[in-house]
């Protein structure tokens, strides 16, 4: 048995060792589309996580058009898919659909021509800063309605205030979760944030739903990611259904009320 045991763990070992590096690719339905069109993105062999999806120029660093840009999260098997709307990138064409990981550590692109874009071949770059945004405050809204009452999915909104330190402009990718328990895992999706000038500040506002039966404390995890630099957010909120409790009073109280009539009827 012991033998059996040592085999089974060098095979688990092995299994560990040779296990294949991410291998991220992207593809589009389509080698061009027209502005205001959307071309469904297809990707595979990435890790589970968020990645943020941009149609971007050529250069070094690539201009992207951040306004219709889209943030997706992907499981375990490291493929899916979203739609992007085809909008020309500041710095013309040629353009190319850039995918990344939120932290910038993995990235991969493919070629799409932007009929009616303005090609360039050179040009100024842009200088962009490397540091995130200071939060300069969160507080979480709430949102209920009467179903809330009764235990339906609660709405809530995370405020930030984000204020640019840098002398340039920051671009921003923002990835939160929401649960119970200290490590929340339910997947936020996060508006997408345009670049923040030089000096600006600036309130983002990230809804979030807390699904059916909402109860209890929750915690409000978060990053604001620029290049791969990130600053955490974290915040809590609750959620006491008194519709609930109410009605279980009122049936407590139906048969005592029903217990009463009897016995004063018996007792004529």
């Amino acid at each position: 048995m012991r033998w059996l045991a040592y085999g089974v763990a060098l095979l688990a070992g092995l299994a560990l060792a040779g296990a294949p590096a991410p291998d991220p690719r992207v593809a589009v339905d389509r080698a061009e589309a027209k502005p205001g069109e959307q071309v469904l993105v297809r990707l595979t062999g990435w890790p589970t996580g968020t990645v943020v999806i941009e149609l971007c120029d050529a250069g070094t660093p690539p201009r992207c058009a951040v306004d219709t840009s889209a943030q997706i999260h992907l499981p375990a098997t490291g493929t899916g898919g979203a739609p992007l709307t085809v909008a020309a990138p500041p710095g013309g064409c040629p353009c190319q659909v850039r995918v990344r990981t939120l932290d910038g550590r993995l990235s991969a692109t493919t070629p799409l021509g932007v009929t009616g874009a303005i090609r360039r071949s050179g040009g100024t770059v842009r200088q962009t800063g490397t540091r995130p945004p200071v939060v300069v405050g969160a507080q979480v809204e709430r949102d209920g309605g009467w179903p809330a009452l009764f235990g339906a999915s609660v709405q809530r909104t995370v405020v930030l205030r984000l204020r640019n330190d840098e002398p340039v402009p920051v671009a921003v990718a923002l990835s939160f979760t929401v649960g119970r328990g200290p490590e929340p895992t339910g997947f936020v999706a996060s508006p997408d944030t345009p670049d923040l000038a030089a000096g600006e500040e600036r309130l983002v506002r990230i809804p979030m739903t807390l699904p059916a039966p909402a109860v209890g404390d929750y915690r409000i995890h978060g990053e604001v990611v620029t290049s791969g630099a990130a600053r955490r957010v974290e915040a809590t909120t609750d959620h006491q259904p008194w519709g609930l409790a109410g009605l279980f009073g009122f049936a407590l109280l139906v048969p005592v009320a029903a217990e009463l009539r009897r016995r004063r009827s018996s007792g004529r």
